[in-house]
């Protein structure tokens, strides 16, 4: 049986911190829509109709998911960069359909915008050190 001392010591610098909330959501949510895109995209290919711009891109926003969910899931400085303006060109290319994927385009904007500007969230990527 393994015993650590109180308030940290030496264990704690070895180990890297836990990942805030608000990322971990944010890293499904991109996980999820990149799984999404990668669905849509392999419909489109398989459907007698489908164009191959469809299929570009779907395929292009699937890979581009993909990347956010993995530089926010690595910790990346940059990270953060990518994923306010995935979430803005999705918002922006749900404006024109004004309905229920308005308000889903818009919600994962202000999702981003917010969860990635939480001081937990900005201290897990600036600092490569203990969180204290």
């Amino acid at each position: 049986m393994v015993v650590r001392a109180p308030g940290g010591g030496y264990g704690d610098m070895l180990r890297p911190p836990t990942t805030p909330t608000p990322v971990r959501v944010t890293v499904l949510a991109f996980a999820l829509l990149a799984l999404l895109f990668a669905l849509a995209t392999v419909h489109r290919s398989l459907a007698a109709k489908g164009s191959l711009g469809a299929v570009a891109f779907f395929a292009a926003m699937a890979t581009a998911c993909a990347l956010v969910a993995v530089s926010l899931a690595a910790r990346r400085r940059w990270a953060p960069y990518p994923a306010y303006a995935l979430a803005g060109l999705l918002a922006a290319a749900s404006l024109g359909l004004f309905g229920a994927i308005t308000i889903v385009g818009l919600g994962l904007f202000a999702w981003v915008t917010v969860a990635l500007n939480a001081r937990s969230s900005r201290d897990w990527f600036g600092r490569r050190g203990r969180l204290r």
